[in-house]
């Protein structure tokens, strides 16, 4: 595959700038998450979307990264939220310096709501923060696991299952990262659904029809350790960076 991995990366990068249907774009971003996991290391997948023009964007990664971004709370299924979701970490992790270069979409700070003609659509269009990168991950993340907590919490099982990913001495900042939330606002119903059954590994996968899923190792992953895991790590690594994405989240 590796041989084919650009061209395949150069048709997704079209085939999602002519996509008029979100649903469609989730899958495409799938796709990319995958092949995320699949590189050696998260960087020369960064590098590789560096290096392929995009019609509107500077490079295939700003592009990617823009709709990655925007359409993370709306992806749908407990394997694609469990690939997108510890790929986006993976990415971080990479501390490539593209990184720091990429905006993207944060929060609505004026809506063109009550706007009903594409004339005044133009004049008066919806206005959003634009966030580095690295801040919008972290706080999509951490957005995640309060999802996850939430789900937990409704169903009175934080006595059993939560416990499981309580490690001991970073209490602390375990409750800060779950108190955090996105900018993006709260998430939809269908999603907090999809995102608990991503922790309750005894339910069955509304996707077991789908073989290559199930089959897919990264089917196993427990989301709500692989995130703690990722901010405990994160946070010894590179407490003074978190430090300051915490404090534009928030």
């Amino acid at each position: 595959m590796a041989v084919h991995i650009r061209d395949l990366v150069v048709a997704l990068v079209r085939r999602m700038q002519s996509a008029q249907i979100d649903a469609l774009k989730s899958s495409l971003l799938v796709v990319f998450a995958r092949l995320v996991h699949m590189s050696v290391n998260a960087g020369h997948f960064i590098d590789l979307l560096i290096s392929i023009p995009v019609e509107g964007y500077d490079n295939s990664f700003a592009y990617v990264m823009s709709e990655w971004t925007r359409q993370q709370g709306e992806i749908q299924g407990a394997y694609q939220i469990k690939v997108t979701t510890s790929a986006l970490a993976l990415l971080l992790t990479s501390r490539h310096n593209q990184l720091a270069k990429t905006h993207v979409q944060g929060h609505l700070i004026k809506s063109g709501m009550g706007i009903t003609t594409r004339s005044k659509a133009k004049s008066a269009p919806d206005q959003w923060v634009m966030l580095p990168l690295p801040t919008k991950i972290v706080a999509l993340l951490a957005d995640a696991l309060s999802e996850i907590r939430e789900q937990v919490s409704a169903a009175d099982d934080e006595d059993s299952d939560w416990e499981e990913v309580q490690a001991d001495g970073v209490e602390n900042d375990k409750e800060f990262f779950y108190s955090m939330s996105t900018s993006s606002g709260k998430a939809t119903y269908e999603h907090l659904e999809a995102m608990a059954k991503v922790f309750n590994e005894d339910q069955v996968d509304q996707y077991e029809d789908d073989l290559l899923s199930v089959a897919d190792p990264l089917n196993q992953i427990n989301l709500a350790n692989y995130l703690v895991d990722f901010f405990v790590s994160f946070s010894q690594s590179d407490r003074e960076l978190l430090d300051h994405i915490c404090e534009v989240i928030i």
